[in-house]
C-alpha cells in the first residue's frame, strides 16, 4: 500500500519542520553562547558545635564584584564525630537577597552520616545576607545549634 499526501498536507508538515529546526537552533545557539562553568564557584562554610559539625556547599556563578550570582546548587553534610544520634537534624538555608526570601529546609530530616546531601538550588539572587543555620539531633540531651553567616555576598 502505498501512502500519499496531497499538496496542502505536504506544505503543513513542511512549515512545522521549517518552525521546529529554528526554534531548536536558536535553542541550542543560546545554549552555546552561555558559558557554563567559565565564572563557577564552589564554596564550602562550616560552624560547629558540641562536636558535631555542620557543612554547607554552594555551587554558583560568580557576579559582579565576586559576589554570589545565581545559585546552582546547594548540598549540605553533617559530621556527629562520637555522638550519638539519629538523623533528625534541621538545616535551615536562607537568602536574603530576594524578597521574599529564598529558604530551603529540611524539616527534622535532616541526615548526620558525613555525606553530601543535596538541600536546594537554582535561583538568581540580589544583593544580601545568606545564612545557614544547623540544629544537630543528639540522643537523650539538648540538640546543640550552630550559624553559619555568609554576610559578604
Amino acid at each position: 500500500m502505498v501512502n500519499t499526501l496531497n499538496a496542502r498536507q505536504i506544505r503543513k508538515t513542511t512549515n512545522r519542520f521549517v518552525i521546529g529546526t529554528t526554534a531548536m537552533a536558536i535553542a541550542c545557539s543560546s545554549i552555546a553562547f552561555t558559558p557554563a562553568n567559565a565564572d563557577a564557584v564552589i564554596r564550602d562554610y562550616s560552624c560547629s558545635k558540641g562536636g558535631f559539625t555542620g557543612t554547607i556547599k554552594i555551587d554558583y556563578n560568580q557576579g559582579l564584584g565576586g559576589r554570589i550570582g545565581s545559585i546552582i546548587r546547594i548540598n549540605y553534610k553533617i559530621n556527629k564525630g562520637s555522638n550519638r544520634g539519629g538523623n533528625k537534624a534541621n538545616v535551615t538555608y536562607v537568602d536574603n537577597g530576594n524578597l521574599p526570601a529564598t529558604v530551603f529546609k529540611t524539616g527534622d530530616a535532616g541526615v548526620q552520616d558525613n555525606k553530601w546531601r543535596y538541600l536546594g538550588g537554582s535561583y538568581s539572587r540580589g544583593g544580601g545576607n545568606i545564612y545557614v543555620k544547623f540544629i544537630f539531633d543528639k540522643s537523650f540531651a539538648a540538640d546543640p545549634s550552630c550559624k553559619v553567616d555568609i554576610s559578604k555576598y
